[in-house]
């Protein structure tokens, strides 16, 4: 009997570790992508010509997933349409940071970069 509360106990156990780490990668993830929002921010304010000398070697096209719409905070003008394709509601007047994405080759959210449909050419 204590055997089968041991093995009920370390599952129990493995249970609370496992959850946990997922817990503490969804806090690296958030954490990780707000500060690259600061970090692309301040970038763009010091390096305007840079920026667009980089997009220039942008490849590739936006594939409407709505991934990085949502990446720290879920947009509030983030929607879908009948597809399932991302849709932004206020396309004609969003954010200027929002078109530039992803400006460069370290402009990426890390855990979005292998699913973008954006690339630049020395990657």
């Amino acid at each position: 009997m204590t055997e089968f509360i041991s093995k009920l106990e370390i599952k129990k156990i493995h249970q609370f570790v496992q959850k946990t780490q997922q817990i503490a990668q969804k806090v690296d993830i958030f954490c990780s992508a707000i500060l690259l929002q600061a970090w692309r921010r301040m970038y763009y304010v010091f390096n305007k010509r840079e920026i667009y000398t980089s997009l220039k070697r942008r490849q590739g096209n936006c594939l409407r997933c709505g991934r990085c719409c949502h990446a720290s905070f879920k947009c509030q003008h983030l929607g879908y349409d009948e597809n399932g394709l991302s849709l932004c509601k206020v396309y004609d007047r969003k954010p200027h940071m929002c078109s530039l994405y992803p400006y460069n080759e370290s402009d990426y959210f890390y855990h979005l970069k292998p699913t973008c449909g954006y690339k630049y050419n020395d990657e």
